[in-house]
């Protein structure tokens, strides 16, 4: 296996096992990319499911309610266009047919990729600190995923399906230990608690699978799939954890897709502190953000709330060769700033941050371009 290592982290942040719900916001907003063709137009009444916005991507109503216009907001990909809807409050949902029996035919129309494949992955690990969003997934869905588990080995006859978890998630352990019994052909995979292992290629090395064999989901990508096929219901959903040492009541919440992350903070979170930085999607993969016309987006799994401190000023480098020797990938982040070296290198690296994590003299190597 791959060498990775424990993060250090503040043991007294803990994150409730209650799971808060933010399912009616006065508006959703939906991002709008360059390649995609607007579906609707101001004023139109739209249900849960609509195609709003198709291309490469496509963007779905996540609320039912009128169609208002454009508003320029930011989400994690920066500042941009979004589709503004008023919120009816009705939950009124396009009609999507559902399987009413399992079949291999009915999934592979859904999720063709697992043909010929012989083992399944569930992933609900989470690798950045004070992140509990791929864990509280399981913790929220455990039962229908456990039946929905089932019946895809059932039908796809796989040799091996596995739920991952890091072993400090004990709560989930303990569940799941109760109920595997009665499912003797799916297995608990407690993996130690080290950074990455959250990462597909990783995580397949430590269970000594091979890609090509292999089916693998995040925890969210499943909640999404058994959605769909087992309930008719398109992506308006999702879980994100909020936390930090900053905030006096760490939560994952349940949110519609679109909602402004200050109205949730707003009703769900204190804050404990009035010098604060907010970090969307992890300490050490993440970047900090203006909360302010901040979108909650598919592609939003955190937002850590941290006491702002000092930045200790980047030194010279001492050449102790610790970056080099952590990178999972065997980069040199020395050479980041060789234009050659970073264009041969720049689909390799995994942008996680370990040698920044690692250095001594807080050298920021993910920003040398």
């Amino acid at each position: 296996m791959q060498k990775l290592i424990e993060l250090k982290k503040d043991d007294s942040i803990l994150v409730s096992s209650k799971i808060e719900s933010f399912f009616e916001p006065d508006y959703v907003y939906l991002p709008i990319n360059s390649d995609q063709t607007f579906k609707v137009k101001k004023n139109d009444f739209v249900k849960i499911g609509d195609i709003l916005l198709d291309g490469n991507t496509t963007s779905i109503a996540s609320v039912s309610g009128q169609v208002k216009g454009l508003k320029k907001l930011k989400s994690i990909k920066g500042e941009g266009l979004f589709l503004e809807i008023a919120n009816d409050f009705k939950e009124q949902r396009i009609n999507i047919k559902k399987s009413s029996k399992f079949t291999e035919e009915t999934f592979l129309k859904v999720c063709p990729s697992i043909l010929n494949k012989k083992n399944l992955v569930l992933n609900a690990i989470d690798d950045e600190i004070y992140v509990l969003t791929n864990n509280y997934y399981l913790f929220w869905q455990k039962d229908a995923f456990l039946d929905f588990l089932n019946e895809i080995e059932k039908n796809f006859k796989l040799d091996h399906v596995y739920i991952c978890l890091k072993s400090n998630s004990s709560e989930n352990i303990h569940q799941l230990m109760n109920d595997l019994g009665m499912y003797p052909n799916i297995e608990l995979k407690v993996v130690p608690d080290l950074y990455l292992l959250g990462k597909k290629s990783f995580l397949l090395d430590y269970l000594s699978l091979k890609e090509e064999n292999t089916i693998f989901f995040n925890t969210e990508e499943f909640y999404h799939l058994y959605n769909y096929y087992k309930r008719g219901r398109t992506l308006s959903d999702k879980l994100i954890t909020i936390s930090g040492n900053a905030v006096k009541n760490p939560l994952v919440i349940a949110v519609k897709i679109g909602s402004l992350l200050k109205d949730v903070i707003k009703e769900y979170i204190t804050i404990k502190s009035d010098d604060v930085t907010f970090i969307a999607n992890g300490l050490m993969t993440g970047q900090e953000i203006d909360l302010n016309d901040f979108v909650i987006t598919s592609d939003l799994d955190s937002l850590l709330i941290m006491v702002k401190k000092e930045k200790p000023e980047p030194s010279k480098c001492l050449n102790c060769n610790l970056c080099h020797d952590i990178c999972p990938v065997g980069i040199n982040p020395l050479w980041l700033n060789k234009k050659e070296y970073y264009a041969k290198v720049k689909d390799t690296c995994l942008k996680c941050g370990l040698c920044s994590y690692i250095c001594p003299v807080y050298i920021k190597f993910s920003f040398r371009r």
